[in-house]
């Protein structure tokens, strides 16, 4: 199996990378100031006052999908569904764990998935989504929980960005729902890389088994770093908004020379918005590659499941930067769709 969208990240360089979903790392030497290594379990039960039956730890958040994709389905659950658009490893891992896999269109909020939710179904989805940033905040989690557990369905949520836009994260349900995490996106270090599960405990005891089985023992030296990282969410935190608010002050002065017929869908303070063309057959891959002639790289959102857009980062540049490529893109898209309606 090959994963398009990594292929397209390794297959092209640029001078103004927008291609990121992360922010810049944080340096070893920046973490070692934040304090000495603990116990990640304790942090975890106390981040979101769970018990220690509710956590299962993992090499990174895909592995926290497969593990829990893989349990469920020992659990004897056979249909996935997914949402359109979504990030490509989500959408390929039900196909190649060998499960029926549905596909919804989401167009405003992921809550409408739920309408989809039959006796024996997981939902996977990234949540809040990549591309677009929509999310079921803590209330529709609630109520998402609540319809599973009646129709004795599941959900396994990557959770990768939440912590941009959730400050608290205590008392999540977690009846018939997991939620995967890691470091890569908001605790994001170059040298350092540990994921965790949390929710149910029956699913959680069967992640804990297959994690087991195919790649036991994360170090003991990552876990401990991980520590200081998630005991200081707060200062990871403002660091973050530090670097994604100016550009996001950038992007919103600039798009209002966008042509019709684009929408831009951004949620706050996620560090990636998805630009939405509808220029008479403009697809997101012609875009891109348009982009890439001018040396600003883009995600097509063919990568997403929807050719109808790009994915452009906020996290990974500085706002000089930024605002080079955001206006090559403006230039780019209102050329495109002046001679596209011509």
């Amino acid at each position: 199996m090959e994963i398009g969208h990594f292929k397209w990240l390794r297959s092209h360089t640029a001078r103004y990378n927008l291609s990121s979903s992360g922010v810049m790392p944080i340096t070893l030497g920046e973490l070692v100031k934040l304090g000495q290594p603990g116990n990640i379990i304790d942090e975890l039960t106390s981040t979101y006052t769970i018990d220690k039956v509710n956590i299962a730890l993992t090499h990174g958040t895909q592995e926290g999908n497969f593990a829990a994709l893989s349990a469920l389905r020992e659990l004897g659950i056979d249909r996935v569904v997914t949402v359109v658009p979504e990030y490509e490893p989500i959408r390929a891992l039900p196909g190649f764990l060998g499960l029926r896999h549905i596909e919804v269109e989401v167009h405003e909020t992921l809550l409408e998935v739920i309408n989809h939710i039959e006796p024996g179904t997981v939902l996977l989805l990234s949540n809040p989504n990549n591309p677009t940033g929509l999310f079921l905040d803590r209330k529709l989690l609630w109520e998402l929980s609540d319809s599973l557990r009646r129709r004795n369905a599941y959900a396994v949520l990557d959770s990768i960005f939440i912590e941009f836009v959730e400050e608290d994260l205590r008392q999540l349900p977690l009846e018939n729902v997991v939620y995967t995490f890691s470091t890569s996106k908001f605790y994001t270090m170059s040298e350092l890389k540990v994921g965790w599960v949390i929710g149910d405990e029956a699913i959680i005891k069967g992640i804990n088994g297959i994690i087991d089985l195919v790649s036991p023992l994360v170090l003991e030296l990552d876990l401990g770093y991980a520590s200081i990282l998630i005991r200081s969410r707060k200062w990871v935190r403002e660091r973050n908004l530090g670097i994604i608010r100016p550009n996001v002050e950038v992007m919103r002065r600039l798009i209002d020379a966008l042509s019709g017929g684009v929408k831009v869908y951004y949620t706050e303070y996620m560090p990636i918005f998805y630009m939405r063309v509808d220029c008479r057959g403009l697809t997101g891959t012609s875009l891109a590659e348009g982009l890439l002639a001018r040396d600003v790289l883009v995600v097509p959102g063919y990568y997403f499941g929807r050719d109808d857009g790009i994915r452009v980062g906020l996290g990974s540049v500085k706002p000089e930067t930024f605002e080079i490529a955001m206006k090559t893109i403006i230039n780019v898209v209102n050329s495109e769709c002046s001679s596209k309606h011509h």
